[in-house]
């Protein structure tokens, strides 16, 4: 059983020399094959030769292509920059415009309606003119001098008048100026007399005779005051 194993091994070993022998037989001459690689390596060479130079002219077209592109884009840019900048000097030129209308229609709003408020004052200064004479006929007192009858009535019918006129002009944004017993501001005053009493101070208001106004801070109508003046001018 031992000589059969040894038998079988020694086969193995001849069929592998015989295949290493068959493949040796198969290599060819080293002259040959010199010679074949020479042949081998001159059409590789010329066939690279021949892929450089087509692979150089290709690209030097494709940069020459990119450098068109680049040139066209360029001046297209700029010509993008000159119509943004185009438009953009005309918008804001249009929304100047549109604001200086809008600034002119409002002025123009504005005086149309301070002249109507002007010719309204008018009915104010008259209202209190009545109620001042009114309280002056209610404050007369005399030893045969009745009060006139109904009197009381009329004077509170002027304060509810005025009161109702004030707010009327308040949704307007007309305020009267406060001006007795204040220094006079000749921006929102207009100086009518000038008296001289030593119990106020020099430059004070000591009565209003026409009464001022302003609307949303801009001076609608110069109050008429009378002005203490102590001091005088050389």
């Amino acid at each position: 059983m031992t000589l059969g194993m040894s038998e079988r091994h020694g086969d193995w070993k001849e069929r592998a020399l015989e295949d290493f022998r068959e493949w040796l037989d198969d290599l060819p001459e080293p002259a040959e094959a010199e010679a074949e690689g020479e042949d081998e390596a001159d059409g590789v060479g010329e066939s690279h030769e021949i892929d450089l130079r087509d692979l150089f002219a290709e690209f030097a077209a494709l940069r020459q292509e990119i450098r068109l592109q680049n040139r066209e884009q360029s001046r297209a840019s700029r010509e993008l920059a000159k119509a943004a900048e185009s438009y953009e000097t005309t918008a804001r030129l249009i929304r100047r415009r549109e604001d200086d209308l809008a600034a002119f229609e409002k002025r123009i709003v504005t005086e149309a309606e301070n002249r109507c408020l002007r010719s309204v004052l008018e009915v104010h200064d008259a209202l209190i003119r009545g109620r001042d004479a009114a309280v002056e006929v209610r404050e007369r007192r005399g030893l045969f001098r009745r009060p006139v009858q109904g009197i009381a009535g009329v004077v509170e019918g002027y304060a509810l008048a005025l009161r109702r006129f004030d707010r009327m002009l308040a949704r307007f944004g007309v305020r009267r100026l406060q001006t007795t017993g204040r220094p006079f501001d000749s921006r929102t005053m207009h100086a009518m007399e000038v008296r001289r009493i030593e119990q106020a101070g020099d430059g004070e208001v000591v009565e209003e005779l026409l009464g001022g106004f302003t609307r949303d801070g801009d001076v609608l109508r110069l109050a008429e005051v009378a002005v203490n003046r102590l001091q005088t001018q050389e």
